[in-house]
């Protein structure tokens, strides 16, 4: 029984202080009554003796003249790899267009809506690329486009 009331006992005296303690706030200083630290100086130069003493500044370095931008890819392939190339992207625009207008129109799951949404703008990107020449770029989109419209299921 004594081991109850002492148990009682703590209990309800660890309520108080932690009653009290709430009432009365935590314990510091309040963020906005703080002092500001000053401003920070930027460093000094790695040589200040140099710089103390009034040592003359290196000799300027001429800068070399900048290199002619290297010849666009496209300029490298050969005919008949060009023609490849662009059968290659038509074949792969064709295949996406069909299934991206298959499902035009229709009611779509919103995961089909953004695999539709990305098919198509893939192809304008596709078309993009091929206006400015860049047969590469135009491969890889195109790819992607019938890739991701490939698994697109339009429900009837």
């Amino acid at each position: 029984m004594r081991t109850i009331l002492a148990l009682l006992v703590a209990a309800f005296a660890l309520m108080g202080c932690a009653g009290r303690a709430a009432k009365l706030g935590p314990p510091g200083v309040p963020v906005d009554s703080r002092p500001t630290p000053p401003p920070v100086e930027p460093s000094a130069p790695a040589d200040t003796a140099s710089a103390r003493a009034g040592a003359a500044k290196p000799p300027a370095v001429a800068e070399p003249s900048p290199e002619p931008p290297p010849p666009p890819v496209e300029s490298v392939i050969s005919p008949e790899e060009r023609r490849q190339t662009l059968a290659r992207i038509v074949a792969d625009t064709t295949a996406a267009g069909a299934a991206v207008r298959r499902c035009a129109g229709r009611t779509l799951l919103p995961d089909q809506e953004s695999v539709f949404d990305t098919a198509r703008s893939l192809l304008g990107q596709t078309r993009a690329a091929i206006a400015l020449d860049e047969l590469w770029r135009a491969e890889s989109l195109a790819r992607k486009a019938r890739q991701l419209a490939a698994s697109l299921s339009c429900p009837g």
